[in-house]
């Protein structure tokens, strides 16, 4: 007879399942659960972009649990690259929080990152149309949790050739540039209890085999991409809202080119077409000409949709995004509580007419 551990590798081998003694924190979930982050402890104590203390420094070397003294925005003079086997408590900042903004973060060809109740806020101050808000391409280990990433330039998150990623409860939205959410191939990748808004498309564009739980998507172009060229994947799509919006051209592209390659498990997915300020979707089950799968691809699937579609909606709309909410989330917010009278597609931070030229003030 089979032992514990032999079925669990068996498990592993099967279905792409984690082996992990411990989650990367209480509450973690997916695949991006199995990073270890850092260990040795380190506080930032400087809001300036470089020099002792700074946030540049504390992520320069590998091993490092970072805290944070001090609150606001790091105005970052050029993009900041992370080392493997690090971990960003965001949360331990004093109210009002933390967050950078300018350039881009990037966890390039790193492993074991945890980033929790971050903002990371690109915009137009960024002059390199190709970098992102973050970027983790090539990286493996990786979960956010609780983020605010917002005015992605290139894309919000780029995760080209990234393996074992989760993205949880977090804010992704405004994209300026090319107006594009998160980007992802290679995976396994876990989207769970996000928000995304006002995207022109990729939310996310997924080359992976992934899973989708509990997310909402409002005032969109196109939502959950495969793109059909992206190889044969599959895909748990659970219990997901789809909101249109004013920049929604066409509601039906909330599943956009997905073809007989790839293969979903739909359930409990709701699209919101109306746009007459009142949550009322219909069930929005058909992922373009996938072939059918009639139970999740992946074992934990089932488990982790534990919120029905409204439910979802109502707890993300509380509780998503780094806490606490500055003035560029409570924009975003409000503007889904509209359930589609309000909302655009920009190309500029400024344009939301918040302080500081777009990027609200910390």
């Amino acid at each position: 007879m089979a032992s514990p551990k032999d079925i669990l590798v068996s498990l592993f081998f099967a279905f792409g399942l984690p082996l992990v003694s411990a989650l990367a924190f209480p509450g973690a979930v997916g695949f991006g659960s199995i990073a270890t982050g850092g260990t040795t402890p380190f506080v930032v104590t400087s809001l300036a972009d470089s020099g002792t203390g700074t946030f540049r420094d504390a992520v320069s070397v590998s091993g490092r649990n970072i805290t944070f003294a001090v609150s606001g925005y790091i105005n970052l003079a050029s993009p900041v690259s992370l080392s493997s086997s690090i971990t960003i408590n965001g949360q331990t900042a004093p109210s009002p929080g933390i967050g950078v903004m300018g350039r881009e973060v990037s966890a390039s060809s790193k492993t074991n990152i945890i980033i929790r109740n971050f903002r990371m806020r690109q915009g137009n101050l960024d002059t390199d149309t190709g970098k992102s808000a973050f970027n983790m391409g090539d990286a493996s280990n990786v979960i956010l949790d609780h983020c605010s990433v917002a005015y992605g330039v290139f894309d919000s998150i780029d995760a080209v050739g990234a393996v074992n990623v989760t993205v949880s409860n977090s804010i992704v939205a405004l994209p300026i540039g090319q107006q594009f959410g998160a980007h992802l191939e290679t995976g396994p990748a876990t989207w769970y209890r996000n928000l995304w808004v006002s995207a022109h498309n990729r939310q996310p564009l997924t080359k992976a085999n992934t899973q989708y739980i509990n997310n909402i998507v409002y005032n969109y172009q196109a939502a959950y991409t495969v793109a059909n060229t992206g190889g044969d994947f599959s895909h748990d799509i659970i219990n997901n809202y789809f909101i249109a919006g004013p920049s929604t051209t066409s509601a039906g592209d909330d599943y956009f080119q997905i073809d007989a390659n790839q293969q979903a498990f739909a359930s409990g997915n709701l699209l919101d077409s109306n746009k007459d300020g009142v949550l009322n979707g219909a069930a929005a089950n058909t992922i373009g000409s996938a072939v059918v799968l009639s139970s999740p691809w992946n074992p934990t699937s089932q488990g982790l949709a534990t919120l029905s579609a409204a439910d979802a909606y109502t707890s993300v709309i509380a509780s998503v995004g780094a806490s606490p909410r500055d003035q560029v989330d409570a924009f975003v917010i409000s503007t889904v509580q509209s359930l589609g009278k309000t909302g655009a597609i920009i190309t500029n931070q400024a344009s939301t007419g918040l302080a500081n030229n777009g990027y609200g003030t910390l």
